[in-house]
C-alpha cells in the first residue's frame, strides 16, 4: 500500500467547530446514549430560556426553586439568550456532567458552565454558572487573532 492509501484507510475523526470563547464545540449528533440524553436536556433548558421562560421541568428537583428564582430575575429584565453554543460534555468524579456554554443575547454575549446531574434515572440541569447580565451589554469588538485549540 502507498502512504496515501494507508492514510485513507484510517478511521476518520469527526472535525467539530470551535468557539472563540469556549473552545471546541460538543458533538450534537454523536456520543454515548448518556451524552445524547444529557445534551437534549441542556438544549431544552437553553431553548426555554431563549423563549423567556424558566423550564422548571429540566431543573434538578432539589435545586428547582432556587435556580428558577435566580434565572427569572434575568428573564424579567429581558436578558434572554437568543442563541447558544455547547462545548463537549465532561464527566465529573460524582458522575455528573459539565460543559462550557456560550450564550448570545441582544446585544451582548457571555460564557460559563452548565452542570447536569442524574436523579431517578433522568438528567436535569443542576446549575448554570454564567453571567447573564452581560447579554444586555454590547461587547467591544475583538481585535485579537483567533488561534484554534491545536495551535494554542
Amino acid at each position: 500500500m502507498s502512504p496515501e492509501q494507508v492514510i485513507l484507510a484510517q478511521p476518520a475523526a469527526r472535525l467539530l467547530p470551535e468557539d472563540f470563547d469556549i473552545g471546541p464545540l460538543g458533538d450534537r449528533v454523536g456520543g454515548s446514549r448518556t451524552e445524547r440524553m444529557a445534551r437534549a436536556v441542556a438544549i431544552r433548558f437553553l431553548a426555554g430560556l431563549g423563549g423567556g421562560k424558566v423550564p422548571d421541568v429540566e431543573l434538578l428537583p432539589e435545586r428547582r426553586e432556587e435556580l428558577s428564582r435566580s434565572l427569572q430575575h434575568y428573564l424579567d429584565r429581558q436578558l434572554l439568550p437568543s442563541r447558544y453554543r455547547l462545548g463537549p460534555l465532561i464527566e465529573l468524579e460524582d458522575g455528573s456532567l459539565r460543559c462550557r456554554v456560550r450564550l448570545f443575547g441582544n446585544p451582548g454575549s457571555g460564557s460559563g458552565e452548565l452542570y447536569l446531574s442524574i436523579a431517578d434515572g433522568r438528567w436535569y440541569v443542576a446549575d448554570l454558572q454564567a453571567g447573564l447580565a452581560v447579554l444586555g451589554v454590547a461587547a467591544p469588538r475583538r481585535t485579537g487573532k483567533y488561534l484554534p485549540t491545536e495551535a494554542r
